[in-house]
Protein backbone atom coordinates (compact mmCIF):
# COMPACT_ATOMS: atom_id res chain seq x y z
CA UNK A 1 0.00 0.00 0.00
CA UNK A 2 1.17 3.21 -1.31
CA UNK A 3 0.44 5.90 1.80
CA UNK A 4 0.23 9.59 1.80
CA UNK A 5 -1.94 12.35 3.26
CA UNK A 6 -5.77 12.61 1.35
CA UNK A 7 -4.26 16.53 1.37
CA UNK A 8 -1.51 15.35 -0.61
CA UNK A 9 -3.06 13.22 -3.37
CA UNK A 10 -4.34 16.11 -5.58
CA UNK A 11 -0.34 17.13 -5.72
CA UNK A 12 1.24 14.08 -6.33
CA UNK A 13 -1.63 13.83 -9.21
CA UNK A 14 -0.43 16.72 -10.94
CA UNK A 15 3.42 16.24 -10.44
CA UNK A 16 2.80 12.59 -11.92
CA UNK A 17 0.77 13.95 -14.87
CA UNK A 18 3.22 16.84 -16.19
CA UNK A 19 6.30 14.31 -15.57
CA UNK A 20 8.09 14.12 -18.86
CA UNK A 21 8.80 10.07 -18.57
CA UNK A 22 10.76 7.68 -20.71
CA UNK A 23 7.54 4.74 -22.31
CA UNK A 24 8.34 2.30 -19.57
CA UNK A 25 8.02 4.29 -16.82
CA UNK A 26 5.10 6.17 -18.24
CA UNK A 27 2.87 3.25 -18.27
CA UNK A 28 3.61 2.73 -14.71
CA UNK A 29 2.76 6.28 -14.22
CA UNK A 30 -0.40 6.48 -15.81
CA UNK A 31 -2.04 3.33 -13.53
CA UNK A 32 -0.67 5.04 -10.45
CA UNK A 33 -2.27 8.06 -11.18
CA UNK A 34 -5.53 5.78 -12.15
CA UNK A 35 -5.22 4.78 -8.95
CA UNK A 36 -5.01 8.03 -7.37
CA UNK A 37 -7.63 9.21 -9.29
CA UNK A 38 -10.08 6.45 -6.99
CA UNK A 39 -8.68 7.72 -3.83
CA UNK A 40 -9.37 11.57 -5.07
CA UNK A 41 -13.25 10.43 -5.97
CA UNK A 42 -13.02 8.98 -2.49
CA UNK A 43 -12.07 11.52 -0.68
CA UNK A 44 -14.72 14.14 -2.43
CA UNK A 45 -17.27 11.54 -1.60
CA UNK A 46 -16.30 12.00 2.42
CA UNK A 47 -16.57 15.84 1.54
CA UNK A 48 -19.84 15.87 0.30
CA UNK A 49 -21.11 13.62 3.19
CA UNK A 50 -19.62 16.23 5.42
CA UNK A 51 -21.38 19.28 3.99
CA UNK A 52 -24.18 17.36 3.54
CA UNK A 53 -23.95 17.10 7.49
CA UNK A 54 -23.06 20.35 8.15
CA UNK A 55 -24.13 22.33 4.67
CA UNK A 56 -27.30 24.61 4.81
CA UNK A 57 -30.11 22.86 2.88
CA UNK A 58 -33.25 24.49 0.82
CA UNK A 59 -36.53 23.69 0.91
CA UNK A 60 -36.13 20.19 -1.80
CA UNK A 61 -33.55 18.83 0.79
CA UNK A 62 -30.48 19.70 -1.26
CA UNK A 63 -27.57 22.12 -0.46
CA UNK A 64 -27.76 25.83 -1.41
CA UNK A 65 -25.00 26.18 -3.45
CA UNK A 66 -24.02 29.90 -4.02
CA UNK A 67 -21.11 30.94 -6.76
CA UNK A 68 -19.72 27.41 -7.05
CA UNK A 69 -19.58 27.04 -2.82
CA UNK A 70 -22.09 25.72 -0.57
CA UNK A 71 -23.47 27.30 2.04
CA UNK A 72 -22.65 26.24 6.20
CA UNK A 73 -24.76 26.16 9.02
CA UNK A 74 -23.42 28.97 10.87
CA UNK A 75 -24.12 27.30 14.33
CA UNK A 76 -21.80 24.44 13.26
CA UNK A 77 -19.26 25.80 10.54
CA UNK A 78 -16.09 25.56 13.56
CA UNK A 79 -17.14 21.54 13.94
CA UNK A 80 -16.94 21.17 9.98
CA UNK A 81 -14.03 22.72 10.08
CA UNK A 82 -12.78 20.22 11.89
CA UNK A 83 -13.90 17.04 10.74
CA UNK A 84 -12.65 18.32 7.04
CA UNK A 85 -9.00 18.89 9.03
CA UNK A 86 -8.98 15.69 10.30
CA UNK A 87 -10.36 14.13 6.81
CA UNK A 88 -7.63 15.69 5.19
CA UNK A 89 -4.65 14.41 7.62
CA UNK A 90 -6.20 10.87 7.56
CA UNK A 91 -3.77 8.33 5.29
CA UNK A 92 -4.25 7.47 2.69
CA UNK A 93 -3.88 3.47 1.39
CA UNK A 94 -3.95 3.34 -2.47
CA UNK A 95 -3.56 -0.74 -2.85
CA UNK A 96 -0.58 -0.58 -5.55
CA UNK A 97 -0.03 -4.65 -5.45
CA UNK A 98 -0.58 -4.51 -9.30
CA UNK A 99 1.81 -2.16 -9.71
CA UNK A 100 4.59 -3.64 -7.49
CA UNK A 101 6.88 -5.29 -9.70
CA UNK A 102 7.11 -2.25 -11.81
CA UNK A 103 7.15 0.74 -9.50
CA UNK A 104 11.11 0.48 -9.22
CA UNK A 105 11.05 1.30 -12.92
CA UNK A 106 9.41 4.45 -11.78
CA UNK A 107 11.28 5.15 -9.00
CA UNK A 108 14.34 4.90 -11.02
CA UNK A 109 13.27 6.96 -14.43
CA UNK A 110 11.99 10.15 -11.50
CA UNK A 111 15.22 9.87 -9.52
CA UNK A 112 17.60 9.97 -13.44
CA UNK A 113 15.73 12.40 -14.88
CA UNK A 114 17.47 15.71 -16.13
CA UNK A 115 14.33 17.57 -14.95
CA UNK A 116 14.36 20.22 -12.86
CA UNK A 117 11.80 20.66 -9.96
CA UNK A 118 10.78 23.41 -7.14
CA UNK A 119 8.37 24.43 -5.15
CA UNK A 120 4.83 22.35 -5.00
CA UNK A 121 6.98 19.77 -7.63
CA UNK A 122 9.67 19.04 -5.55
CA UNK A 123 7.70 18.65 -2.81
CA UNK A 124 5.57 16.22 -4.27
CA UNK A 125 8.53 14.57 -6.11
CA UNK A 126 10.06 13.43 -2.70
CA UNK A 127 6.65 12.68 -1.15
CA UNK A 128 6.37 10.51 -4.33
CA UNK A 129 10.26 8.62 -3.79
CA UNK A 130 9.71 8.64 0.14
CA UNK A 131 6.09 6.37 -0.36
CA UNK A 132 7.87 4.59 -3.33
CA UNK A 133 10.89 3.34 -1.28
CA UNK A 134 8.85 2.30 1.37
CA UNK A 135 6.68 0.38 -1.08
CA UNK A 136 9.25 -0.99 -2.66
CA UNK A 137 11.08 -1.59 0.57
CA UNK A 138 8.24 -3.73 1.90
CA UNK A 139 8.50 -5.71 -1.12
CA UNK A 140 11.54 -7.05 -0.58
Amino acid sequence: MLKVKNYQLVNLLEFLEKAALKPRASRVRTKLVKLLYNKIDDLQGDEMALLDKFGKKGENGKLIENQGTFTRIEETAAEYHQEKRTLLEETASVNVDELKDKLAVLMEELENSDATVSGKDAEALDLLLDALEEEVGTMK
